[in-house]
């Protein structure tokens, strides 16, 4: 999941004045005070202020609730929205929210300890890789594969093979 996809993800709204407006893309849109429609998110940000939102980002407390839960569980990821880091990074961009903010480090961190305990374990648990987003995979994948090889020189130093030159 990406940010592009997110951008593109529906948005409800409800139009706060009357009038047809042009977007970015070129499209236009009609406007209706008082109706509601479904847009984009991209183009409910370019129209700002003539659109009311409903709250459809990330909420504190669901965030902390996670966080507890990831705590209470230390051997295990719980699913997380596949698109979760690009709500979180949207969320965070649109201002300061010091609660929020320090809700998703704290789950962020517990999270990451989780992910690198499993990649230098070696750990290969379907379930758990499946509960992490494609940028927890990535990370988890690359540093899995760091472990290996140091693992892999590890050995040959203590065989007595010399190491292999040329990588890093």
């Amino acid at each position: 999941m990406s940010w592009a996809q997110l951008q593109g993800e529906s948005v409800e709204a409800t139009a706060k004045v009357n009038g047809t407006f042009t977007l970015s893309d070129g499209s236009k849109v009609q406007l209706v005070q008082g109706a509601k429609l479904s847009l984009p998110r991209w183009a409910v940000k370019e129209l700002g202020s003539k659109l009311e939102i409903g709250a459809t980002g990330l909420k504190t407390k669901d965030v902390a609730l996670s966080a507890w839960m990831e705590e209470n569980d230390p051997k295990t990821l719980k699913d997380l929205d596949p698109l979760f880091y690009a709500r979180a990074c949207y969320q965070l961009s649109g201002g300061e929210e010091k609660e929020l903010r320090a809700a998703l480090s704290e789950l962020l961190s517990l999270r990451k300890r989780k992910i690198m305990e499993a990649a230098m374990s070696g750990r290969d648990d379907p379930r758990f890789y499946s509960a992490m987003t494609a940028e927890e995979k990535r990370f988890y994948d690359d540093l899995k594969g760091c472990v290996e090889e140091w693992q892999d020189f590890l050995v040959r130093v203590l065989s007595g093979l010399p190491p292999i030159e040329g990588k890093g």
